[in-house]
């Protein structure tokens, strides 16, 4: 396998000095599973990461909804893909990998979208239906709260479900990246017709932010917190990650909705 990182070699030296636990749950194109065999573009990194930087990565399938209260509690050691927010820091270290645009996502409505999550909130006859765990950062929080508080929000455990939400009419809309959309409507030959009628809005509040892997500070000594930062950090730099989001999507298909971190 070609090695990605510039320092590829003192790393593959020095290992990281146990396994290291990953639950992930699927998510479009990014994470599958075939039974407990893990696919997709981030169990495809941790592969590569694996060679490279002499690390054990035992991934485990989960639920979404568990991913977060396990790495709150010290059952995990990353939390990946994962978006950054402020109230994930205090148990893990950030390590940015590609940047992400949430956005509004809808099924051919001709009526006109909402521009912001004020508006969006505002219109009492939409109910909202997304994937139970996401965020988007602290606006996007704040208006699933305030969606709950109303009961218009309808909480899937994945993005299929969201789907499923949509074209049966529960739901109106769902808020989320439209690659991740994207990558499960083409998982899902059931789902795969819809991909031609679905429209992305975006939404004043989500612009570009960031998403990669969350580092456990309950978890992870010191050395190893050092080693698989450098190690994410290199292979991010190196425009590897992007090249595994460009070989998985569709030509096109993540324009506004996910790009390489800039320079």
């Amino acid at each position: 396998m070609a090695c990605w990182l510039a320092a590829c070699a003192p790393a593959a030296e020095a290992g990281c000095s146990r396994p290291i636990g990953v639950p992930m749950s699927p998510i479009g194109l990014s994470v599958s599973f075939d039974g407990e065999r893990s696919a997709g573009i981030y169990p495809t990194l941790l592969r590569e990461l694996s060679a490279s930087a002499n690390c054990d990565f035992r991934v485990q399938r989960v639920p979404r909804a568990r991913l977060q209260k396990m790495f709150e509690s010290g059952q995990a050691d990353l939390l990946i893909p994962a978006s950054a927010n402020p109230s994930r820091d205090v148990d893990g270290e950030f390590v940015p990998l590609v940047q992400v645009r949430a956005s509004l996502l809808t099924l051919a409505r001709d009526r006109p979208a909402p521009r912001s999550l004020a508006e969006l909130v505002a219109q009492p006859e939409l109910k909202i239906a997304v994937v139970r765990g996401f965020s988007f950062g602290p606006a996007y929080d704040s208006a699933m709260a305030a969606l709950r508080a109303q009961k218009r929000l309808i909480e899937e455990p994945d993005a299929a479900g969201v789907a499923r939400a949509l074209r049966r009419g529960i739901a109106q809309a769902s808020i989320m990246t439209a690659s991740i959309f994207i990558g499960t409507l083409a998982n899902e030959p059931d789902l795969s017709p819809l991909v031609g009628q679905l429209r992305t809005d975006a939404l004043e509040e989500l612009g570009w932010s960031e998403s990669g892997v969350y580092l456990s500070r309950h978890t992870l000594g010191d050395a190893d917190r050092r080693l698989l930062r450098q190690a994410f950090s290199q292979l991010a730099r190196s425009g590897r990650i992007w090249q595994i989001y460009i070989d998985s999507y569709p030509p096109g298909s993540l324009a506004g909705s996910v790009r390489p971190l800039t320079p």
